[in-house]
């Protein structure tokens, strides 16, 4: 006769809710900051525009987008701060693990914000 334990837990507890949420939002705004540079920054001249002389590019920064771009970055710093904040009440047991995500992404804004504010204050 074998004494087996049931499993209690009927949903996944906040902390780990949290964690998912953290990385998710952490990552789309890390995202939505990469396209809106895309959008945002200066047109360059190629080859196919100097062959037929298209004379249609911006050389400046959009500055409109700009402010979004800071946003974005900071919301991806929070939230990867606040995901390795959660991540740590969770690395009691053997199985758990720092979430690559969360610190690759806190990198990532982290050096991004400061090319940003960099830019941004000169």
């Amino acid at each position: 006769m074998s004494l087996r334990l049931s499993n209690r837990r009927k949903q996944i507890d906040l902390t780990l809710r949290l964690l998912a949420w953290s990385n998710a939002i952490a990552v789309i705004a890390l995202i939505g900051a990469i396209c809106l540079i895309a959008i945002a920054k200066p047109k360059r001249m190629n080859f196919l525009d100097h062959f037929y002389g298209v004379q249609r590019l911006n050389p400046a920064w959009n500055t409109d987008l700009l402010g979004y771009i800071g946003i974005m970055l900071l919301l991806s710093f929070l939230a990867s701060i606040a995901g390795l904040f959660f991540n740590s009440k969770r690395l009691r047991r053997k199985k758990d693990h720092i979430n690559a995500t969360l610190v690759l992404s806190l990198i990532i804004s982290t050096i991004s914000l400061f090319f940003y504010l960099r830019f941004t204050l000169s």
